[in-house]
């Protein structure tokens, strides 16, 4: 179980994933010991999966981020087709969802040449009856 210190790590760590355990410790009043047994611990309970970084080439360009939301003609073709999603280097994250859409894809900043392209090749796998995209405008958090 969370508590307010560890809330605080994952806090900084959420604004900065490359924070130093030594800037953690002195944010959180905690010796450096123990703020990375409690970074062991966020890990091995699966409270932190992982860390991330920030590509300069996608905010240098002005890159665009969107969301597709897909609806597939045949539900049993979705495993495949997830597949290839997977594939795709665009694609952040793939949800499966339940209602008008199978599927939500969470597409990278990228340049709106690339995303297009990206888009063509979406239609083009097996089972995909419908697409809808929503174009990132922002992060707000």
């Amino acid at each position: 179980m969370r508590d307010e210190i560890d809330e605080q790590i994952l806090e900084t760590l959420r604004r900065d994933s490359r924070t130093p355990i030594t800037e953690l410790a002195r944010k959180v009043g905690r010796s450096r010991t123990a703020v990375q047994a409690r970074l062991t611990k966020l890990e091995q309970t699966q409270q932190i999966l992982g860390y991330t970084i920030k590509e300069p080439s996608t905010v240098e360009t002005g890159g665009l981020g969107a969301i597709v939301l897909i609806s597939m003609e045949i539900r049993s073709k979705g495993e495949a087709a997830a597949r290839e999603f997977a594939s795709m280097p665009e694609v952040a994250s793939c949800l499966r969802v339940i209602g008008d859409h199978d599927f939500a894809l969470l597409i990278k900043p990228i340049e709106k040449p690339r995303l297009n392209f990206m888009l063509e090749q979406i239609y083009k796998i097996d089972g995909v009856k419908r697409t809808e995209t929503i174009m990132v405008l922002s992060k707000e958090f």
